[in-house]
This record gives structure tokens, sequence and C-alpha cells, in this order.
């Protein structure tokens, strides 16, 4: 028999004619059960039923793939993906050293207005930080227990408060130091920095 001559991995190499090289392939299976069933002693009517629906997408395929070729006849395609370019080697550095901009926000007693203005325009210099200032009411003092100057972090931020002490610690009096006090809430990128008098 003609098929059984073919190695498979001859086979396969008409697949990589697309739709045409599949109904060859088709072509070849469809004649090679047709030719098995017709020579057995009494064909089956099922087989020969199957053999013949196998044959329809034959001709299917085979319509398809002239189609195909008259509609585009350079076998080029219309639309080639485009292949995704790698991002420059700059910007890709950009965003792996880009970090998120803190939020500081200066709290401060009205008798330390001078000292915190000090404090905010000193973070202002550093591109990292937003920084606002809003005044410590009595009752707000209250409720979060503050009695020293300080700056608060959750967990995760301790290496940006750990920073943050330093660069005021380059401007602060000798007698005023910020002390380090973690907290539970969660808010991300937020460090709250209370002066006190």
């Amino acid at each position: 028999m003609v098929f059984l001559q073919f190695q498979v991995s001859e086979i396969a190499e008409l697949l990589k004619y697309g739709i045409s090289g599949l109904s060859t392939i088709a072509f070849l299976l469809s004649f090679f059960l047709l030719n098995r069933e017709s020579g057995r002693p009494k064909p089956r009517p099922e087989m020969l039923r199957n053999i013949r629906l196998f044959m329809w997408v034959t001709l299917i395929l085979g319509v398809l793939s002239g189609v195909a070729a008259i509609l585009n006849p350079s076998g080029v395609e219309a639309n080639p993906p485009r292949k995704a370019s790698p991002p420059k080697k700059s910007a890709l550095g950009n965003l792996l050293t880009t970090k998120p901009t803190l939020q500081i926000e200066v709290f401060y007693q009205i008798g330390a207005k001078t000292l915190a203005e000090q404090v905010a325009e000193e973070l202002e210099n550093y591109k990292e930080y937003k920084v606002k200032m809003t005044q410590l009411t009595a009752q707000r003092q209250k409720e979060w227990n503050i009695r020293r100057t300080q700056i608060r972090h959750e967990i995760t931020e301790k290496p940006a408060a750990v920073q943050l002490q330093n660069r005021l610690a380059k401007i602060m009096p000798q007698d005023v130091s910020f002390y380090l006090k973690q907290i539970s809430s969660s808010s991300p990128n937020y460090l709250s920095v209370f002066v006190c008098d």
C-alpha cells in the first residue's frame, strides 16, 4: 500500500504548508481507509458511512486551501503578527529603581510650629517625599497618645522611617530627637511625624 510507504516524519512535514498540507494528509488517510475497507470480503456499512464523512471533510479542507491560495497568492500573511519589542534598557531600569512616593504628614503643636516648618522644608528637598503639615489638636494628641516628638510607621516601613530619622537628625537641635514608634494600623506609603514643644 502506498500510504504505508510514507514515514510519519514525511507526513508531518506536510503540516508546514498549513491548510493545504492538512488537506493532503486527510486525502491520503481517506484513500487508505477506503482501500482497506474495500479489501474486506464484505465492507461494513457504518465504516463506509464514516469514510464518506471523512472524505467530505477532506473535500472542504481542499476547497478552503484553494480559496486561501487564490485570496493570498503570494503566500504572505496580510497582517503578520508584530513581535513585541522588549522594553528599552533605560526604561526597564527606571521601572525597577523607581520607588513609590512617601506621604509624610507633619503634625505639630502650636508651640513647635517653627520647628515643624523647618522639618517640612527639609523634607521637601527630597523627591521621594510628598509633605503635608497639620496642626495637632489637644483632642487628637490625647486620642493618639502623643507625648514626645516621634515618627510613626508600620513594620514594613521601618527602613523608610529610619532613613527619615537620620535625615531629620541633621537639622534638629541637640536636645530634640525623633523617636520611632511602630503602629499596627495600615496606611501604605504613609509616615506621620509629630513635632512637640
